[in-house]
């Protein structure tokens, strides 16, 4: 009879138990990541804000207002803190900008944006505090200085086959800018849009609140960053190029779509948007009305900076002075790094290639290059680095863009 009893109260003790284990593993506080690279911070929603280091990096999901409502308020400190700076007496009075310029420049940027990306910065003006003028300032923070006097900045490389220690691509990428921008690196977000429509997850690294693709990499694996063209022009009249490349970055799985889908587009500014895969790149030059796919400058290497170099041009090479931002200079360096570092490159030796400065013979500008990025396609992995703000940081969105 007692050990009838004893058996009784044990399975009773042993299933209490259980009830216990899983009541606290389900209450627990998610103080872990989801790997050892991202640490979860907060959820809203549905949607959630992990870091890597000094990177935010959001996962969003649901329709475009509920991934932007979600957005603003898991980051709506940083909202709201780059907002301030951004619009702040310095940056208005000093740079001759005015808040009614900026406000129409934020205004003009958006009235051409698709439907569902509107959405997203309608959903963040709900849960930010900016409401939806300041959301819309600080989406155009980048354009402000731009419009009419910019230079062409920026330089991309990206290494494969013979040039890689294990033959997977990588690619390095330098995003320059006014000198006054260094501030605003520290607000580097990695937002990883998952869209409840047929649209591939897709992640884009940029300012906080700036929803579009100067750079961006989908769950495919297609990695796309834009550098300014030959010369500045503007045609007001057409969507911007950064929201058409989020568009082709939910769109499109393989380079050979987007290729075709470039052909198919006359873009608001001259640009060359550099696009790679886990197995080549290529760099498509498009002046506003016409555009080409360059190939690789060897077998296993590209490189590109503000000028179109592809022979169907037929046009004089850029000078190469302060106007261009020595544009010239800048592939050269790189090609030169490229070879002298064949066979060597990893993720180690691309930093070390994007920490060169243009006077030790890379293309790096201690003075207006704003934030850093390498991509390895292959593993769905970023490296962000803003000088003076943060170093190298590793960000595996691999999981993230793929659950």
């Amino acid at each position: 009879m007692n050990n009838e009893v004893n058996y009784k109260l044990k399975n009773v003790l042993s299933v209490v138990l259980l009830v216990l284990i899983i009541v606290f593993t389900a209450c627990a506080p998610a103080t872990g990541g989801i790997d050892e690279n991202l640490k979860f911070i907060s959820e809203f929603e549905g949607g959630k804000l992990y870091k890597a280091g000094e990177v935010s990096v959001l996962e969003l999901k649901g329709n475009y207002r509920q991934m932007g409502r979600q957005y603003g308020q898991l980051l709506k400190s940083e909202l709201n803190e780059l907002y301030d700076i951004s619009a702040n007496d310095e940056y208005i009075g000093k740079q001759g900008f005015t808040y009614e310029r900026m406000k129409y420049i934020g205004e003009f940027l958006f009235a051409f944006y698709p439907q569902k990306y509107k959405e997203i910065l309608y959903g963040m003006a709900e849960t930010s505090g900016l409401g939806l003028d300041k959301q819309l300032i600080l989406n155009a923070i980048e354009w402000h200085p731009k419009l009419g006097n910019g230079k062409p900045k920026c330089s991309g490389i990206g290494v494969w086959g013979n040039y890689t220690k294990d033959g997977s691509l990588i690619f390095g990428r330098n995003n320059d800018d006014t000198a006054f921008f260094k501030e605003f690196g520290k607000y580097m977000v990695v937002a990883i849009f998952k869209a409840n429509d047929s649209s591939i997850n897709t992640a884009i690294i940029n300012y906080a609140g700036v929803i579009y693709a100067a750079n961006g990499m989908n769950s495919k694996g297609i990695f796309l960053e834009l550098n300014s063209g030959n010369g500045m022009g503007f045609h007001a009249e057409r969507t911007s190029i950064f929201v058409t490349l989020m568009s082709f970055l939910q769109d499109y799985p393989s380079i050979k779509e987007m290729s075709a889908a470039f052909q198919s587009v006359r873009v608001n500014l001259s640009s060359i948007v550099n696009v790679a895969d886990k197995d080549i790149a290529y760099s498509f030059e498009l002046p506003t009305d016409n555009a080409t796919r360059r190939e690789p400058d060897k077998a296993g290497l590209i490189t590109a900076t503000n000028h179109f170099v592809d022979p169907y041009w037929n046009i004089a090479e850029l000078p190469d002075n302060a106007g261009t931002a020595y544009t010239v200079t800048r592939r050269n360096n790189l090609l030169a790094l490229a070879d002298r570092y064949k066979g060597q490159f990893d993720v180690a030796k691309m930093q070390q290639v994007l920490d060169t400065t243009i006077e030790n013979g890379g293309a790096t500008d201690s003075a207006s290059t704003i934030y850093q990025i390498i991509a390895v396609p292959r593993d769905l992995t970023l490296w962000l680095k803003a000088p003076g703000n943060f170093d190298w940081q590793k960000v595996d969105i691999s999981k993230l863009i793929n659950n």
